[in-house]
């Protein structure tokens, strides 16, 4: 009888290891879709994310940021009759230089800004007032300075908008999950 080359034994022990060691860690495997209605195999629902009412807001990047996360939230339709939960969400933006040139007189010109959207969101339970998750997200959005006064502030709102749609998809996940985990 011929024996295998210690080499050739080798690997196939590493590989027979490294299979079992593969099928043990997809058998403890608990990964399930976040936005089912309901849990199989664990006995429990996930809230669905249309039992969430968001708290209003009093200025204009928040009220974009409530806007798109009350779409994503109910996915276009009417929210549930019923709320179990409240989401409160601030959104404060701030203005950074990124890119600026030297023009031929010695001047420093900014052409291009980035905006900052920092937001936090709590969300809470309706029935006995209780946190059950608050985040603190940030967003970002750049936009390019010209020498007109309104292309640049409609620049700058533009690039307001689309950090504040970002940060709403942010706050989305952190209440799905949240609500996915009781």
């Amino acid at each position: 009888m011929v024996m295998p080359h210690p080499l050739r034994r080798f690997r196939r022990l590493s590989r027979r290891a490294a299979l079992a060691g593969g099928l043990m860690l997809l058998a403890g495997c608990t990964v399930q879709p976040l936005y089912q209605t309901s849990a199989p195999g664990i006995g429990g629902t996930v809230a669905p994310l249309r039992t969430v009412i968001v708290a209003d807001v009093n200025d204009r990047v928040s009220q974009q940021v409530r806007n798109h996360l009350i779409f994503l939230l109910y996915q276009g339709s009417s929210p549930a009759s019923q709320a179990q939960y409240s989401a409160a969400i601030t959104a404060s933006p701030s203005v950074r230089d990124v890119f600026a040139t030297t023009a031929p007189d010695g001047s420093t010109q900014v052409t291009a800004k980035r905006i900052v959207l920092s937001g936090t969101v709590t969300l809470t339970d309706i029935a006995d007032g209780s946190v059950i998750a608050q985040a603190t997200r940030t967003a970002t959005a750049s936009f390019d300075q010209t020498r007109q006064e309104f292309a640049n502030l409609r620049a700058q709102r533009d690039a307001e908008n689309r950090a504040a749609d970002e940060l709403a998809e942010q706050f989305r996940i952190v209440i799905a999950t949240a609500l996915a985990a009781r």
